[in-house]
């Protein structure tokens, strides 16, 4: 399994040797989904080999190319560990397998499998740019849990080196008893004979700050690069201590009031939401008034034409990218005639098209909003542009 990242798209795309496999597979919460992920994988693969045989593959080609995939199916290492999804692709190169879980990212896999020119990344590109993502750190000195979000769910995630609680992050250190009539100081490796008076919620309260300190490192290094708000959740005695250890830039001014133990992950969304919408919202209105205002002044530096799009996408004049959720388009475009081929169904050597310009543009340094039809800048089309120049 890989991280996913802007470089491993750029991986990928150089790997995308036709014809380009692309699967995604939701699992679920389920217990026996060690059993249940490689019988719904069987089955991708069985969609898979009837598309490649649909564009002339032939078995060997068809073999080579879905091999790494079956070999997968045997893994059992691979089925054991837990996730809720998978995303598979691999191509007539064979460096191009990877494999993506959507156990440690709230996003959710619908179940596909397209075969044509490119892979198909769409689904992913949330995780990159203009996902409306955000954090929320549930902690107390009894357990440090990260979670993020988007705008309709909430997951934990996995966090290299995060303490599960206080305990596990320190240790057993001397108790209050003990500290109680120890010598507060030491001269030449000998006890001075001063006893002071041992302050136990002193004691107390730097121990939790060492411990918060070593939430954020392991915090710090998972959100490293990124801008989504951070949350805390937990009680208000907790909040004033893990600000002080704190040095994530983004962290919310507001947090939720609770133990977050004591709350389902829905609970959660809601109460973290209303504090991160605000944040959101103004970054997509001011992308939106950027949009109207040009389209209002040099309206060629904006389009709602697929192959306009499509071809500005190539060649990085893409500032920003609107696009509809669940949108598909199929069809073949080359961007050096700027032939565009439309389809109202997946054709063999087909792709969609709007993930090819989504791709593209976040390739190149653009951003991609996925906006609901109200909140698309032209409610006509399912895709508008503000290019760079």
């Amino acid at each position: 399994m890989t991280d996913f990242s802007k470089a491993e798209i750029k991986a990928l795309v150089e790997e995308q040797i036709p014809p380009c496999v692309s699967m995604y597979m939701p699992i679920g919460r389920s217990e026996i989904q060690s059993l249940q992920g490689p019988i719904l994988l069987r089955a991708l693969i069985q969609q898979a080999e009837e598309q490649l045989q649909a564009l002339g593959s032939d078995r060997d080609e068809i073999g080579s190319i879905l091999q790494p995939v079956r070999d997968l199916v045997k893994n059992e290492n691979f089925w054991n560990e837990p996730r809720q999804g998978l995303a598979v692709f691999c191509s007539a190169s064979p460096d191009a397998f990877r494999t993506f879980s959507d156990n440690s990212e709230a996003i959710e896999f619908t179940e596909t499998v397209n075969v044509g020119e490119y892979f198909h990344l769409k689904a992913l590109l949330p995780l990159l740019t203009g996902d409306r993502s955000f954090y929320v750190l549930a902690i107390s000195p009894n357990h440090a849990g990260l979670l993020r979000g988007t705008r309709d769910r909430i997951r934990p995630i996995n966090v290299e080196g995060l303490p599960a609680n206080i305990e596990e992050a320190l240790g057993e250190e001397i108790s209050a008893a003990e500290l109680q009539g120890r010598p507060m100081n030491y001269s030449g490796g000998e006890q001075s004979g001063v006893y002071g008076g041992y302050d136990p919620s002193g004691y107390q309260k730097d121990r939790v700050l060492r411990y918060f300190r070593k939430v954020d490192d392991a915090v710090q290094k998972a959100l490293a690069g990124k801008t989504a708000p951070l949350v805390i959740a937990g009680l208000t005695q907790w909040h004033a201590g893990y600000r002080e250890a704190n040095h994530y830039p983004y962290l919310a001014e507001q947090a939720i009031d609770k133990d977050p133990d004591t709350m389902t992950e829905k609970e959660l969304h809601n109460a973290a939401w209303p504090i991160v919408a605000p944040f959101f919202q103004q970054e997509i209105n001011d992308a939106l008034d950027r949009y109207h205002h040009v389209a209002g002044t040099t309206p060629t530096l904006t389009t709602n034409k697929l192959a306009d799009i499509l071809q500005a996408a190539h060649f990085a004049r893409i500032d920003t990218l609107f696009i509809l959720e669940g949108q598909q388009q199929f069809g073949r475009y080359d961007p050096n005639s700027n032939k565009l081929e439309t389809f109202t169904d997946q054709r063999p050597g087909s792709v969609d098209l709007i993930d090819e310009a989504a791709t593209q543009t976040v390739l190149n340094g653009g951003v991609v909003y996925m906006l609901k039809h109200e909140e698309m800048p032209d409610h006509l089309s399912n895709v508008a542009a503000l290019f760079r120049f």
